[in-house]
């Protein structure tokens, strides 16, 4: 094996520091710890004879002389060892090898203090210490885990003209590695020559398990290619010392190469050989490679154990492959192999990280049938999984069901509960369980923090996430940037006070927390919502001039897409720093998204831009997160056929996709990110004209997949009658001008909404969801439903009047959504407008852009005006209409009754 570049270990250097200290009279000053730092043994062997006639009435003997020495334990004196052996001693003088049958006794049983003593009576005794009676004892300290007092034993062995051997050396290199302390092993093991002690095979395994336990795989390896060259033959033990050392230091493909060279050498291996290199898999993530080791153990007549499959299930949670560690864990059975704590915990943690949080839930109740009494590890994987997967109720039930099944609940546990409220918009619960953690003497971590922090930013209580913040600096709880990200986040909500977000930011270095581009994001974001763009734009700059981007190419492009900069200039200097960036080195498809998004906003048509963007993302298209290729599919429509090649190639990504689909393998999260991502592509291509019937038929599969999920988890009815006799709330009946249901099909409905009426937003008391749930009755679950906008799929203005579509049913839903987005389904209006409008123009094609203004003037029902803004910058939007007539009023005034069609 070649040498992996360790450096040599210098054994005069390294044993300096385990020389005996000496005194004026080298030969008589035998130290240890175990000795209570008595001064030189033979003043004390001296003192001892002086004495002994003092001590010659011993207390009534019982048992063996270990047993005596066993009573009187950990904290026994050095008079009362000698006492014990005073008789004794003599008969040691002629048969020595009695003295190291009761060591190697006092080996066995873990006790090096007692071995300490035992040797120094023997030396004030004036019994010939020997090489036997010193290993013994050194391998005493070494199963006792006392590595300095073997040291000093091994170190004092040539004062006493003891020459060390190999066992000696043995013990003591095992000492150190049971201590951790690699270092002094291998300066141990380098030393041996000089001593002319032979190095073998167990002083290598020894030292490479030091190793191992110190986490250098580096220097596991140099010694094991050492072996060679000293005429040493490898073991198993020595090559399973070897794999773990590349375990614990995540290098899985060298455990494998040792793995596999072993028969090479003519040595076979064993349980620890593959558990050690399952394990090294595990670790690297490499599943595949874990699964088949496990599989041939039995072909190659080796004993899989719990270990090898808890490994084996450990590596298919790394990587995601939840089904994979379900079938891990039903096998076992079936080989005779008992699953343990270990196994369940490792399978729901599989389950957590694949978003199948009812798995995990059935995994966790299934434990005590199993006799098997789950941890909080257990506990908390699953509730973790219940976070991934959205479902708060679920994982504040478990925690709170902790103690019942005596498991105390720890701050990973709360955490985890904190963050699913998180997910779930329930800040009050969050504040309630960080606020219960003292009572149960639980230490709320910075995680547990961050997590209401988050969950406050989202239910937009940014005061109550300032104080949270504040809190933490007063409990010394150390805030990390994580933390004031957060807090930045919520103070830069609509409506925030964005000086707070901007001084926030700036009180960071203060707090000796750094600012990272997420922390000048959300304030940017708050500049951009409080209007106040120059100083948005100031940040940005900041933030690119101290490098906090870390070069990132699309954070300035960002920064001035969000804040609306139309300065030429600013745009141009953007563009080509961006595009040489991309010129010069690989980026990551959240980079290159979020460039192909922001000059697309920006209204920036650039060959060469699309060319280097293009060319980068096309390789690693599969790498791309739907929502990322929506982004790219947009730029992409947006830019005038001049990218139709690449629109094409994503709509064929996509595609495969959806047919990859499966709603019940994604967390609630995923699934919307997954839908929304794919129905945006559609309305991208359709935007471009170049929706193929393969995408659209893909996407209809998938979507009627995932409305007839959502029906059966809702148990929607597949037929609802229509209601038309129902009484109507008060208003409609006092009002002359009500909605009605124009059109009513069992899962669907077309609903004329007059004016003065809103949908769903409850900003007004005449609200058209009231008037469907009279109608339709209350038992539809889609009405209740606010991330389906309970069922409507689009919006009018409150004092606009039209037809609104609306689902009765979740697949229904879909299908009217791919309808949408295909442009299947246009939406005409007739609008009087001011001005003459050409009678020949029959299309608009411009760029929208909304933007929040405070209110003053319009409905009073709301305190930010939400403004559409018509220009060069933002989404691209087509509008078809024809002029129906012209109109001139007698002060000169003119106007256009249009019929239009909207599709955006």
């Amino acid at each position: 094996m070649q040498s992996r570049g360790c450096a040599p270990v210098s054994g005069q250097s390294q044993c300096e520091a385990l020389r005996w200290p000496r005194d004026e009279k080298p030969r008589r000053s035998f130290r240890c710890p175990g000795f209570r730092h008595r001064s030189g043994l033979l003043s004390r062997a001296r003192a001892v004879g002086r004495d002994r006639d003092e001590k010659r009435h011993l207390p009534p003997r019982q048992g063996s002389l270990l047993q005596e020495l066993l009573l009187l334990g950990q904290t026994s004196s050095q008079d009362e060892v000698s006492q014990v052996l005073s008789v004794e001693l003599r008969d040691w003088s002629r048969n020595p090898k009695q003295a190291t049958v009761l060591l190697s006794g006092l080996s066995r049983e873990r006790l090096p203090h007692l071995a300490a003593q035992v040797l120094t009576s023997m030396v004030e005794g004036r019994v010939d210490v020997n090489v036997f009676h010193c290993s013994a004892a050194i391998s005493a300290c070494e199963k006792g885990g006392q590595w300095r007092q073997a040291l000093n034993l091994l170190s004092s062995m040539p004062e006493m003209r003891i020459s060390p051997n190999e066992i000696s050396y043995n013990a003591a290199i095992s000492a150190c590695e049971k201590g951790g302390q690699w270092q002094q092993a291998l300066s141990l093991l380098s030393s041996m020559p000089a001593m002319r002690v032979v190095r073998s095979e167990v002083s290598y395994s020894a030292a490479i398990s030091a190793c191992e336990k110190g986490g250098q795989w580096q220097q596991a390896l140099n010694l094991l290619s050492s072996l060679p060259a000293s005429k040493v033959s490898p073991n198993e033990i020595t090559y399973n010392a070897a794999i773990s050392a590349c375990e614990k230091g995540g290098q899985w493909q060298p455990a494998l190469h040792l793995f596999f060279s072993m028969p090479d050498v003519r040595v076979v291996a064993n349980e620890i050989s593959y558990n050690a290199a399952i394990s090294a898999c595990e670790k690297g993530g490499r599943w595949q490679q874990a699964i088949c080791l496990l599989s041939i153990m039995p072909a190659m007549k080796v004993i899989s154990s719990s270990i090898s499959y808890n490994s084996a299930i450990s590596a298919c949670e790394k990587g995601r492959q939840w089904q994979q560690a379900l079938c891990l864990l039903c096998s076992m059975s079936t080989v005779k192999v008992i699953p343990n704590r270990i196994s369940y915990s490792a399978a729901i943690s599989a389950c957590e990280k694949g978003g199948q949080w009812q798995q995990a839930l059935n995994l966790l109740s299934s434990m005590p049938e199993m006799r098997i009494v789950p941890n909080e590890i257990s506990y908390n994987a699953a509730i973790s999984a219940c976070e991934k997967g959205g479902q708060w109720q679920q994982a504040v039930s478990l925690l709170s069901s902790m103690p019942t099944m005596n498991v105390i609940a720890n701050e990973i546990s709360y955490s985890a509960a904190i963050s699913a409220c998180e997910k779930g918009g329930q800040w009050q619960q969050a504040l309630y369980l960080l606020g219960s953690m003292p009572a149960l003497k639980v230490l709320p971590d910075k995680i547990s923090y961050n997590a209401a922090i988050s969950a406050c930013e989202k239910g937009g209580r940014w005061q109550v996430a300032v104080g949270i913040l504040s809190r933490m600096q007063d409990l010394s709880a150390m805030a990390d940037v994580i933390s004031y990200n957060s807090a930045i986040a919520a103070c830069s909500q609509k409506g925030g006070p964005w000086q707070l977000a901007l001084s926030l930011l700036a009180s960071m270095p203060d707090a000796w927390v750094a600012p990272n581009e997420i922390s000048y994001n959300s304030a940017i974001v708050a500049c951009e919502r409080s209007r106040k763009l120059d100083l948005g734009l100031e940040l940005a700059q900041e933030c690119k001039d101290r490098g906090v981007d870390r070069g990132s190419p699309s954070f300035f492009p960002w920064a001035i897409a969000s804040l609306e900069v139309s300065d030429p200039d600013v745009i141009q200097l953007a563009l080509l720093e961006a595009t040489a960036q991309l010129g010069k080195s690989r980026h990551s498809p959240e980079e290159l998204s979020t460039l192909a998004w922001a000059f697309a906003t920006l209204g920036v048509s650039d060959p060469r831009f699309s060319d280097a963007l293009v060319s980068q993302a096309m390789p690693q298209l599969r790498e791309f997160k739907v929502a990322e290729l929506l982004l790219l599919a947009g730029a992409a429509a947006a830019d005038g056929g001049q990218q139709d090649v690449f629109l094409c190639t994503i709509q064929e990504e996509v595609a495969a996709r959806l047919g990859e689909f499966h709603v019940q393998h994604c967390t609630e999260v995923a699934r919307e990110k997954f839908v929304q991502g794919a129905l945006g592509v559609i309305w991208a291509c359709s935007f471009a004209g170049l929706l193929s019937e393969k995408f659209l038929v893909a996407a209809r599969r998938a979507m009627k997949q995932t409305g007839i999920a959502l029906d059966a988890a809702h148990a929607t009815s597949r037929t609802r009658p229509c209601r038309l006799g129902a009484q109507m709330p008060e208003a409609v009946q006092t009002d002359d001008d009500n909605p009605s249901i124009v059109l009513d099909l069992a899962d669907r409905s077309v609903i004329f909404k007059p004016p003065h009426w809103e949908v769903s937003d409850d900003h007004t008391e005449l609200q058209l969801l009231s008037y469907v749930r009279a109608v339709l009755g209350e038992g539809l679950p889609i009405l209740s439903d606010t991330r389906h906008r309970h069922g409507f799929l689009h919006r009018l203005d409150v004092p606009n009047s039209g037809l609104v579509l609306a689902a009765k049913t979740y697949e229904a839903y879909y299908d009217l959504r791919v309808q949408l987005s295909a442009g299947d389904i246009m939406r005409d209006y007739v609008v009087l407008c001011h001005g003459l409008v050409p009678p020949r123009l029959a299309e608009i094609t411009a760029r929208l852009s909304w933007r929040s203004e405070n209110n003053k003037n319009c409905y009073s029902y709301r305190k930010v005006l939400v403004v559409l803004v018509v220009g060069k910058q933002g989404k691209a939007s087509r509008t078809h209409f024809k002029v129906i007539a012209h109109a001139v009023s007698w002060q000169s005034r003119s106007a256009s009754w249009l019929g239009v069609g909207l599709f955006f």
